[in-house]
């Protein structure tokens, strides 16, 4: 009788101990699970919280300019924000390729967990790659208005020379003045078409910065510096402008 009892007591025990040790996986598998959802989430919100911020600041970089100092200062901005990303690929990485797998591998036995966690992933990985497309269309527009500031500073500064070291003819009454006269009257002619050129392009840039300027927050001090710049680019044409009437005004006296 003993003997059947310590059976039974012995059966139950190996019983209450297989469960115990399945309680217990069970609990630490709950535990891990725990800890690598709030890992994978803190990270995962972390990154998103970085990649809002970041695209904020890169839509406040303004690339138009005619001035080649303005763009060399946003292009500063830009390779920090650029280098920002970079250090931030490693932690971008580490949620799609270890702490989201590990995760979908413990909770795989739910569907409706794994689903949300594979949805919250692919919409980090397009954030991540629309905010990589971004920087590059505002790398290629800073590298654009480089190239259009060049342009048009090199235009600028030919045809305010032109007209600095420019004076008019003094009238001698003989072919060989009338025809200097004539000469310049041509010169004057193409320079007219050099100046509205000159106004178009300032025109394109100046509408071209407002428009990206409207579509996002002012910054006062910035715009402030700016207006400084555009405010001496128009007093440089308005006295191109004086010149070529002062100068076509001599010539229609003759």
């Amino acid at each position: 009788m003993n003997l059947v009892l310590d059976e039974k007591l012995a059966l139950l025990n190996d019983h209450w101990l297989i469960m115990k040790q399945a309680n217990d996986i069970r609990t630490e598998n709950l535990l891990l699970t725990q800890t690598c959802a709030n890992t994978y989430w803190s990270q995962h919100n972390e990154l998103s919280t970085f990649l809002n911020n970041i695209e904020k600041q890169l839509s406040q970089i303004r690339p138009r300019s005619t001035s080649r100092e303005h763009i060399e200062r946003e292009k500063d901005k830009y390779n920090q924000l650029a280098n920002d990303l970079s250090m931030n690929e490693i932690k971008f990485q580490e949620i799609l390729e270890q702490h989201s797998l590990q995760l979908l591998a413990l909770i795989s036995n739910n569907p409706e967990e794994s689903e949300d966690i594979q949805r919250s992933v692919n919409e980090l990985e397009q954030e991540w790659h629309r905010v990589q497309n971004n920087f590059k269309t505002c790398q290629n527009e800073l590298d654009q208005a480089m190239i259009e500031s060049a342009e048009f500073n090199s235009k600028l500064e030919r045809v305010s020379t032109w007209f600095d070291d420019t004076s008019f003819p003094i009238t001698i009454e003989n072919n060989n003045e009338f025809e200097r006269i004539r000469t310049f009257k041509e010169h004057l002619d193409c320079k007219y078409l050099d100046i509205v050129n000159l106004k178009q392009d300032y025109i394109d840039i100046e509408q071209h910065k407002q428009q990206q300027i409207d579509g996002t927050i002012k910054q006062v001090e910035h715009n402030k510096e700016e207006n400084e710049k555009t405010n001496l680019v128009e007093q440089q044409l308005i006295n191109i402008d004086s010149k070529w009437t002062q100068l076509n005004e001599k010539i229609q006296e003759q």
